[in-house]
C-alpha cells in the first residue's frame, strides 16, 4: 500500500464526499478506487512496469539459406590424389 498526500479542487473533493455517502463506503476507498482505475488506464501505455525490453544483437546470418552439399556420401570429398601424403612435398603446384 502507498500512502500519499494529495490535492484536488474543492469541486472534485465535493463530488467525491457526495459518490462515497451514495455509495455508503468511506471516501478514502472511493478515492483509491478511482485513482487505481485511472493511474491504469492512463498510465499503463507511457509506463511498462516489470517488462525488461531486452535488445538482441543482429544475427547475419538471419534469413540465409543453409549452403548445401549434394555431392555422393558415398565418394571421398577430396580426390585420393591429393590424399597422397608420400608424394605431396615432391609436387609443387
Amino acid at each position: 500500500m502507498f500512502i500519499t498526500n494529495i490535492k484536488i479542487s474543492q469541486n472534485s473533493q465535493d463530488i467525491l464526499i457526495k459518490a462515497a455517502a451514495e455509495k455508503r463506503m468511506s471516501v478514502e476507498e472511493l478515492a483509491s478506487e478511482i485513482l487505481n482505475e485511472a493511474i491504469q488506464n492512463k498510465l499503463s501505455e507511457i509506463v511498462t512496469i516489470g517488462e525488461v525490453k531486452k535488445e538482441y544483437p543482429i544475427l547475419p546470418l538471419a534469413n540465409k539459406q543453409p549452403y548445401a552439399y549434394y555431392a555422393d556420401p558415398e565418394e571421398p570429398a577430396i580426390p585420393l590424389e591429393d590424399w597422397d601424403m608420400e608424394n605431396s612435398d615432391r609436387e609443387v603446384l
